[in-house]
Formats: C-alpha cells, structure tokens, sequence
C-alpha cells in the first residue's frame, strides 16, 4: 500500500521515475549498468545566466554538450538537473561527475552538489535509485 509521502514523491518526480524505470527495463534486458546523476545548483547562483533559454539557472543546452547524445538530461527544476547516463559503470558516471565540476568552475555557476547512483550496485528500482542520487548530494 502506498503512503501519501510516496504519492507525493511519485507525481513530484514523475517524469524522472518513467525515465529510470525505461532505463532499469532496457538495462535488464541488455545485462548493462547505468547510473544516475542529480545536479543541483546553490540557490545563490542569479537565475536567467543562458541568453538562449532566459529564466533558466544554468545553461540547458550547455549541459548537454557535454553528455552523450543517448543520455537523458531532465531540468531545471528548482535549480537541480537529472542525468541518466546510459549502459555506464561508476568509473564513467565520475568522470561525468568531474566534468560537471570543472564545467561549474569555468563557468562561475557557485556552488554545485553532484550526486550519484548506479543501477544494479546501489539499488534496483527507480524510486530508490532517485533517492540514492539525491541524499548522496556532494559539494564542489
């Protein structure tokens, strides 16, 4: 039986939960890991920095110059984007991760928090593979 705090989390995160279920199905099928990324910028960061997309914190299409096509970028929302990062081990979500930092320092976007799960070595369905991501926010 679902709680009302689980329902509340089901519509809040709702297109980023049907993106990691089609990921844990494809993933499932093809024996692949991937992992997820949630990116989330200090609130002391002016919003509307990108010229092209006006309103938004950081650059969306910025952001996704620099992961692969495949891979799905969802934001922003409240100042935090959702990587899913494609048939990808932890050792490449770092390097994502890392390239999200140095990305934050040249661009002066303040303080940025990366966090990271890996399906199946963290959990194995989409809601706590989300949560995993989001309590394990690290600061740059």
């Amino acid at each position: 039986m679902f709680s009302f705090k689980n329902k509340v989390k089901k519509k809040k995160f709702g297109l980023e939960i049907k993106l990691i279920k089609e990921e844990i199905n494809r993933s499932k099928r093809y024996d692949y890991n991937f992992g997820i990324l949630v990116v989330n910028v200090s609130h002391s960061v002016p919003r509307g920095l990108s010229k092209i997309m006006p309103g938004r914190v950081i650059s969306f299409h910025l952001m996704r110059k620099y992961i692969r096509n495949y891979d799905k970028l969802v934001g922003s929302f409240l100042r935090r984007y959702y990587i899913i990062l494609s048939q990808t081990d932890r050792r490449g979500a770092n390097i994502v991760k890392q390239r999200i930092y140095k990305l934050a320092k040249k661009y002066n976007w303040g303080v940025v928090s990366v966090g990271m799960a890996i399906f199946p070595e963290d959990c194995k369905t989409s809601q706590t593979l989300l949560d995993k991501a989001i309590n394990n926010l690290s600061q740059f």
